[in-house]
């Protein structure tokens, strides 16, 4: 059996392509089924080897297995103040961007289905989370964003490591970020310290995948430019 850090051979890597491209967001049809223990400490680990600058490893990862506190945590973001307008906002304006709408009772619905869930704690390690942005000073402020980006970029490769790794085991994953309406009840329930990111929702389910939502066109100009040698 080759090592765990051995090269891919030519056999495994376009499974590995495969895998990414067969990525999808499942919010539906899970059978609550307990996911094992083996199986879920597999699918942690795969996030712990995510890269992160200065190897500063920014996440914690809170693991809920226990149905009754899913359930609460489900009620405290579905009663959660402003759930209506809980969608991005202009920053120039501070209102709610029109294009959007909630989907945080969604977000709810699937928590309270789910057999398991990974809350996304950001630690702060380089910009003391978003309550260190506010009290920045103007002249710390661009350089304490640029270290809250990059935490963010660690998190997110923490979570789809443990997506990828999740459907490659038969689970079933959605991530919500809008849970965040609830952070102060999921922070006293869990004991988070930091930031909460949101929540990697994990379950078996046997819905059909749905259809890819992005554009896998590696030459649209909206989401792609090439810098190539000139001829």
């Amino acid at each position: 059996m080759p090592r765990p850090d051995a090269p891919l051979d030519d056999e495994v890597r376009p499974q590995v392509i495969a895998a990414v491209l067969a990525r999808r967001s499942i919010r539906e049809g899970f059978d609550r089924k307990p996911i094992p223990g083996p199986v879920l400490r597999e699918i942690v680990r795969c996030g712990l080897a995510a890269p992160s600058s200065k190897n500063a490893q920014p996440w914690r990862m809170h693991v809920v297995t226990d149905c009754a506190t899913l359930g609460g945590l489900a009620a405290a973001v579905e009663h959660a103040e402003g759930v209506e307008e809980y969608v991005p906002h202009d920053p120039a304006t501070g209102r709610p961007r029109p294009a959007y709408v909630s989907t945080v009772r969604e977000s709810a619905q699937v928590l309270r289905e789910v057999s398991a869930a990974i809350f996304m704690e950001n630690r702060g390690l380089f910009s003391n989370g978003r309550a260190g942005l506010i009290s920045a000073t103007r002249p710390a402020l661009a350089g304490s964003l640029m270290g809250f980006a990059l935490e963010m970029i660690g998190i997110g490769a923490a979570i789809e490591n443990m997506w990828l790794a999740a459907e490659a085991l038969g689970v079933r994953v959605a991530f919500m970020g809008d849970v965040v309406i609830a952070e102060d009840d999921i922070g006293r329930t869990l004991g988070l310290t930091g930031d909460l990111v949101g929540v990697l929702a994990l379950g078996f389910s046997d819905v059909p995948l749905p259809p890819r939502r992005q554009r896998l066109d590696e030459q649209d100009a909206d989401h792609v430019v090439w810098h190539q040698p000139a001829r």
